[in-house]
Formats: structure tokens, sequence, C-alpha cells
């Protein structure tokens, strides 16, 4: 998986949880369960973007600054 498939990730699950947020103040039945999802993938998108990173032979260099 490339870097840019970790960032479309979150990018997608911050818009699911934008819909989910406004479902939720609109009061529909299965809001939870979207704000549930878009949860699971932002996780799931910061931890592939932090193994991306911190695999990266070039990732040394950029941590010790």
């Amino acid at each position: 998986m490339k870097l840019k498939h970790a960032i479309v990730l979150i990018v997608i699950a911050y818009c699911i949880d934008f819909f989910g947020s406004l479902q939720k103040i609109l009061h529909t039945p299965h809001a939870d369960t979207i704000l549930i999802i878009a949860t699971i993938l932002k996780i799931a998108g910061w931890l592939l973007l932090l193994y991306k990173i911190l695999t990266n032979p070039k990732a040394n260099d950029f941590l010790n600054w």
C-alpha cells in the first residue's frame, strides 16, 4: 500500500464523519453506526500512515533532525 492510499482513507473517513455528524444533528436512526464506522476508518488510516512513515528508509533522517 502506498502513502497516498492511507491519506485517501483518512480523507474518506473524515467525509463520512461529517455526514454522520449531520445525521446525528438531524436525529436520523443510524447516525451512531455511521460515526462508529468513520471512527474505525480514521484509526485505521492514521495507523497505516504512521506505519508507512516509520518504515520509510528516509524516516530515520527525518526523525533525527
